[in-house]
């Protein structure tokens, strides 16, 4: 029995909100969730496994109708879905009157249901959300009855608001394949049968690496699991430490070589570390707006000419507390290597103090 399990498509969902490219990686959602179900229509999946978060927030009917056009179109694979947390059953849902094609199964209910496919000698078990907090253990532990089926579980939780599991008991229940949702990063390793894809794509820049979903063939004996990377975008953090001699515009040209290698589609966390020649700073505002800079966080630290400034502060406070670190350092031996540590503290308060009284004076 092949089947295709996908996770958390947050359909709906506007990554990156008021920056240019967020329209663009809302449409990227629908686009990836669109290309996932051709695969199985490609592959000739025998099911489609939705586990939970299909959209980010209640779904919209109009947001539902589309997805029911594109669960139409299938024909040999069978879609068995679940809410999860974002889009979870609540009293006045549009889930609860929607009426699906005859293709897919929902399981609408909060209690364990059970789908038989007898055609595939399959069961799936699975269950909704009716809140967005449920800390119900996702699967109440306890050995499966052996039907002859291949067992599946189609489940949506993994940390202690949303339906904690042990992994190793899960492993255990009796289950020939668990289709996992919820936790956007995807599994290194699918050894035990119990599987989380990750999110189809990235939502927020905590969703650090790539992204996508898994192709399985399950029998009773054995569960051979491929995943497929899917993702339009990831979102990818660069460092770059920079020195006293790099300037505004090396720095820019550091960046746009590293952004055209990986690529400009993806969306970056950029860090600048170091020290920097004192006159010099870094903005944002100086990168090209076609990269998709996310953030940008300077802490680099300006790389001080202590003889230099205590000449050019020969009356006031910054040069005579300059010079006195300057008289200690002089007056202080050679000593053991146990003393690297003293003057590493020296160091840091001549470097610190300097910084703080320069900082002081601009303002």
């Amino acid at each position: 029995m092949k089947l295709i399990h996908i996770a958390d498509p947050h359909l709906g969902a506007v990554p990156d909100s008021g920056f240019p490219w967020s329209a663009d990686r809302a449409r990227a959602l629908w686009q990836t969730f669109s290309q996932a179900v051709s695969r199985a229509e490609e592959e000739q999946a025998d099911l489609l496994l939705i586990a939970g978060d299909l959209f980010h927030r209640q779904p919209l009917k109009r947001e539902l109708k589309e997805v029911n056009a594109l669960f139409s179109r299938l024909t040999h694979t069978r879609v068995v879905l679940i809410a999860g947390n974002h889009d979870y059953i609540s009293a006045s849902s549009n889930y609860r009157q929607f009426s699906w094609c005859p293709q897919v199964i929902f399981f609408r209910e909060s209690r364990l249901q059970r789908v038989l496919f007898p055609e595939l000698n399959t069961a799936v078990y699975g269950r909704s959300y009716h809140s967005r907090e449920d800390t119900a253990p996702l699967y109440p532990w306890r050995p499966i009855e052996d039907d002859g089926t291949i067992r599946i579980l189609l489940a949506h939780g993994g940390d202690e608001k949303h339906c904690p599991y042990n992994r190793k008991e899960l492993s255990r229940a009796g289950f020939h394949y668990v289709a996992l949702g919820h936790i956007h990063k995807p599994d290194s390793v699918f050894s035990d049968h119990v599987v989380n894809p990750g999110a189809l794509e990235p939502i927020d820049s905590n969703d650090l690496g790539p992204h996508g979903y898994v192709i399985a063939e399950v029998t009773r004996e054995q569960a051979d699991i491929r995943w497929v990377p899917c993702a339009s975008a990831e979102y990818v953090p660069l460092t770059f430490t920079v020195t006293p001699e790099t300037t505004g515009m090396v720095l820019a040209d550091q960046i746009r070589q590293a952004v055209a290698q990986k690529g400009l589609n993806h969306i970056y966390k950029i860090t600048l570390a170091g020290r920097r020649d004192p006159d010099i700073t870094f903005s944002r505002s100086a990168l090209d707006p076609s990269w998709r800079v996310l953030e940008f966080h300077d802490t680099t630290e300006p790389d001080y000419h202590f003889d230099q400034l205590a000449r050019e502060h020969t009356d006031d406070l910054i040069g005579a507390y300059i010079r006195a670190f300057q008289a200690e350092q002089e007056e202080s031996p050679s000593g053991p290597a146990s003393s690297s540590r003293e003057e590493e503290v020296r160091d840091k308060a001549l470097y610190y103090g300097t910084k703080a009284l320069l900082d002081t004076m601009k303002n």
